[in-house]
């Protein structure tokens, strides 16, 4: 069996920060979002929300809604390279080469768009990045709403399953990277939970449970 390092991104390796919102505000910038955009997002957040559903708020990707997802996906790329990277934890760059190199498994897995999460993979050397994937009709349009599993709190338990069958990977042999108190559900998973700059829920009950805590 394979033995694991399992990354969260925003807020863990990317400290303090979004990636996709940062991505929002780069496509913003460049006129590629609009306030019709904008407004189409806010009216489904809100109408969901009167239907109680606020979780979906992280579902809602109705501000890429009717664009080609080509040509997101090249903006992306290019939000990586100059607003992204160049924040990205050298510290948590070092734990994953070090972990590479005792054999572990480095997995990326966030609940932000998956082309993001795809270009974290590449800069940090990981072996698979997991993230949200964009409903894409025939066309290759976007549709605003999310294809597959959401990869935030439960729907992350549901990913490290699959992939702990897929890959034949020892959970109780394995560690888990994340900041956010949601994000104990998975991190109960392995043997060796870490918290990344913790909230201060998620530091208490790491504290708690005598749980490693760093930050990166």
């Amino acid at each position: 069996m394979k033995k694991a390092a399992i990354f969260d991104i925003d807020g863990t390796i990317l400290k303090d920060m979004s990636s996709e919102r940062v991505l929002f505000r780069y496509l913003m910038d460049k006129k590629i979002v609009t306030a019709k955009d904008v407004l189409r997002f806010a009216t489904v957040f809100v109408t969901n929300l009167s239907l109680l559903k606020g979780i979906y708020l992280r579902k809602n990707k109705y501000y890429l809604k009717d664009k080609e997802y080509r040509k997101i996906v090249a903006y992306i790329n290019e939000c990586f390279q100059y607003q992204i990277s160049p924040y990205i934890s050298p510290i948590a760059l070092e734990e994953m080469s070090r972990l590479k190199k005792t054999g572990h498994m480095i997995i990326l897995l966030s609940g932000t768009l998956n082309p993001l999460v795809e270009c974290f993979r590449n800069y940090c050397n990981a072996d698979i990045g997991i993230g949200t994937n964009l409903d894409i009709d025939k066309e290759g349009i976007i549709t605003g709403e999310i294809d597959g599993i959401h990869a935030y709190s439960s729907g992350k338990v549901k990913v490290v399953e699959r992939l702990a069958a897929e890959y034949d990977i020892d959970l109780p042999a394995s560690s888990a990277y994340a900041n956010q108190y949601l994000d104990v559900k998975f991190m109960r998973m392995v043997g060796c939970p870490v918290a990344v700059n913790a909230t201060r829920m998620l530091r208490f009950y790491a504290t708690h449970n005598r749980w490693r805590t760093v930050e990166f």
